[in-house]
């Protein structure tokens, strides 16, 4: 058997950065490179002041919070994903305070609600609303379950807040006057909070999901600067910003004045990189939010909408060179390319290749041990030489086609995956033997569609099929070209199913064999997978089949199989263990009494509701009847009826055949008085059953909660513990 060939791999952001782009552009999270783009000529500069500072903020259960400083209100409004129309009108959360009018004097009303200019809002993980009173100079803290007023936090003589941010229970404030930026929580606070010197009279801030924080200097001005604060050099300019938002932990959305797009910013230690922006039609300019899918939002004159990317102009040609390519043997005559890219109609990829014995590694001046300076070429391995030299370039290289596979990627065992719109092509090298390689791409689109190129794989060498040949028919240059293309059709194909051949392992190992072949696998185990349960569940469960044999039809082997495919623990639950828990007990002595009390006002046997002795009526063969060869399955949460139906043929397949078994989600929770039992059928914790009530999206009674139990302690209602506060 030949040896397989190694490939050269070009492929993620840190590879393609390393590469020379002209005229591209690489996304670094991805790892694509496609054409460079630009944005359509932006309109003139809104005339007149900045917009008004205003504030968005979410709370868990995605009800959006809106703060009108024009207004003076605060405003809660439902939110659905999807969904811009039809919701409920807003619904304003502080009511003025009554006042009384002086004998025929009466108030005038101004049309301002109870706030004096709120400008910023904020929710933690506890659902605690911070408002920021700008004229007030103070922070409202209001609890959004008991809907009432917690605190409320001064900033200090002569400040006034502008914007807050949350991370978990901490929030952090952008306040006018020293020191610029303090952090408080519910119950304590504000504390100043430790800044670069940078960090001049912050305007906006914002807080990301890791908890980096980055603020606005000089809102609404051209010379606005965003600057993140655990590195405060990668400052940027970004001309007119008035607010900013974590899109993710390393994406900055940023807006501007009403009109004007959202720019976006990639923020990474030592740099940062624009990206795509986002169209915010409509905005009103007092703010935006990240929203609980993950995009930006933003409140226009017809509600709360959410912004989407804009529509770029590509531009029309564009080349990227790969980096060196090093095949570790000098006169290696490399094979294929292959490169996994979507070209969408319209648009075309074509590869150039040059190769070469040297390695051009630039020269530098070194001290000798004598103490001279002098000139030597030094190595360079972990930044090699991104671009071969203009010698080697031609005038106008020849550039190639590639062919697309109808076989799929040319990895062993890879099925390329559900949905994605990345295919594999190929092209020879067409390029005389050397050691280095350097593959340049031309890239060709149109103004609205761009190639993407995701990754870049090279073979050295390639086939040796032209020297199994005699000589007379490569003497000539032109010949042996030909010769060597035309053998490489006869050459992949033999070469891909000895790769299959040699990498036939994988089709035994349960994790990495292809989807369709898992039956085949589990074939030789005596399973037939059911097409319901998840592609992992079948891979552990082929994994993990000649352990459940072992233990097929025993408690441990029914639980782990059931866990296999429901992806949480099940509890069962043998009705054997329940004699004399309040149910018929073994033997046949006459009456029998329980009188069991857990805790106060908790009975476990007998009547529940009455104190006293209670006698358990009946006979041995009662017990018999009602607990033997019985057991039931318990599953934390609720199961549709696909589930219900999975695990029933599970039970009906594996479980003994003189049993009989019953399945009981416990989506509902804990029942006090008829299966209950504590350590054996209970479980503390969430389940899926329960969800907060939300008006028009749920019905009050079976699933859903109404409110939220308060921390503390009720006299006469309840004890001191690890649940209970007092103070």
């Amino acid at each position: 058997m030949r040896t397989l060939r190694p490939f050269a791999l070009v492929q993620g952001g840190d590879a393609w950065s390393r590469a020379a782009h002209d005229g591209t552009f690489l996304e670094l999270e991805t790892g694509t490179v496609e054409l460079a783009w630009t944005l359509p000529a932006d309109a003139e500069a809104p005339a007149g002041p900045p917009p008004a500072p205003g504030g968005l903020a979410f709370d868990a259960e995605c009800r959006l919070y809106r703060a009108d400083p024009a207004r003076g209100v605060v405003e809660r409004i439902r939110w659905e994903p999807g969904r811009a129309s039809g919701l409920p009108d807003p619904v304003e959360l502080f009511e003025p305070e009554p006042v009384s009018p002086l004998g025929e004097f009466a108030p005038v009303d101004t049309g301002r609600g109870p706030l004096r200019r709120p400008v910023g809002v904020a929710v933690d993980q506890d659902d605690r609303l911070y408002v920021a009173e700008a004229d007030a100079g103070r922070i409202l803290v209001f609890d959004l379950w008991s809907r009432r007023l917690l605190r409320v936090a001064r900033t200090g003589p002569g400040t006034r807040p502008l914007d807050l941010a949350a991370h978990g229970r901490e929030v952090v404030a952008v306040v006018r006057g020293i020191p610029g930026l303090v952090k408080l929580t519910a119950r304590e606070g504000p504390e100043p909070l430790d800044v670069p010197p940078e960090v001049i009279s912050p305007d906006r801030v914002a807080v990301s999901p890791s908890g980096a924080v980055a603020v606005i200097l000089g809102a609404g001005t051209e010379g606005a600067m965003v600057l993140p604060l655990a590195r405060p050099r990668d400052v940027f300019a970004v001309p007119r910003a008035t607010d900013l938002e974590w899109e993710s932990d390393d994406v900055l959305a940023v807006a501007r004045f009403p009109g004007e797009p959202f720019q976006r910013f990639r923020v990474a230690p030592g740099s940062v990189e624009r990206q795509q922006p986002l169209v915010a039609r409509g905005y009103d300019g007092l703010g935006i939010v990240r929203t609980p899918e993950g995009r930006i939002g933003y409140h226009s004159d017809r509600g709360f909408r959410t912004a989407a990317l804009a529509r770029v102009v590509y531009g029309r040609e564009g080349t990227v060179t790969t980096f060196r390519l090093d095949a570790g043997e000098y006169q290696t005559q490399w094979g294929r390319v292959f490169l996994d890219a979507c070209i969408p109609a319209g648009t075309s990829l074509r590869v150039h290749c040059v190769t070469s014995d040297e390695s051009f590694d630039e020269p530098a001046l070194l001290r000798s041990p004598a103490g001279n300076l002098v000139k030597a070429t030094v190595p360079r391995p972990d930044l090699s030489p991104p671009m071969p030299p203009l010698s080697l370039l031609p005038d106008a290289p020849e550039w190639l086609p590639l062919h697309r596979r109808e076989s799929g990627r040319e990895l062993a065992w890879t099925p390329p995956e559900a949905g994605d719109p990345f295919v594999t092509y190929e092209a020879p090298v067409m390029a005389g033997p050397g050691r280095f390689l350097w593959v340049s791409l031309r890239l060709c689109g149109t103004r609205h569609a761009s190639p993407r190129v995701r990754s870049l794989r090279v073979e050295s060498p390639g086939h040796d099929l032209l020297r199994r040949l005699p000589k007379t028919f490569s003497r000539e240059e032109a010949d042996a070209s030909f010769l060597r293309r035309y053998l490489a059709i006869f050459d992949g194909l033999a070469h891909e199913l000895e790769s299959r051949a040699a990498n036939r392992d994988m089709l035994l190992d349960p994790h990495g064999t292809p989807p369709d072949m898992l039956p085949w696998l589990a074939s030789f185990l005596g399973l037939a997978l059911d097409d319901r349960w998840p592609e992992h569940a079948r891979r552990t469960l082929v994994a993990e089949a000649a352990w459940l044999f072992r233990f097929r039809g025993t408690v441990p082997g029914l639980k782990r199989f059931l866990e296999i495919y429901l992806g949480e623990p099940v509890t069962l639950l043998e009705q054997f263990r329940l004699r004399g828990m309040g149910g018929a007990l073994l033997g046949d002595r006459g009456p029998t009494v329980s009188r069991a009390v857990l805790g106060a006002g908790f009975r476990v046997g007998g009547t529940v509701g009455e104190p006293g002795e209670s006698p358990l009526a009946g006979t041995a063969e009662d017990a018999f009847r009602t607990h033997a060869h019985r057991f039931a399955v318990l599953v934390r949460g609720s199961l549709t009826q696909e589930q219900l139906d999975v695990v029933q043929h599970v039970l009906d397949v594996h479980r003994p055949a003189h049993t009989v078994v019953e399945i009981c989600p416990l989506g509902a929770g804990m029942r006090v008085g008829r299966r209950l039992h504590l350590g054996i059928s209970s479980a503390i914790g969430r389940t899926g059953g329960f969800a907060t009530v939300q008006l028009g999206a749920a019905a009050l009674g079976r699933g859903t909660i109404v409110g939220r139990p308060e921390p503390g302690t009720t006299p006469g209602a309840a004890r001191l513990g690890s649940g209970s506060r007092v103070g």
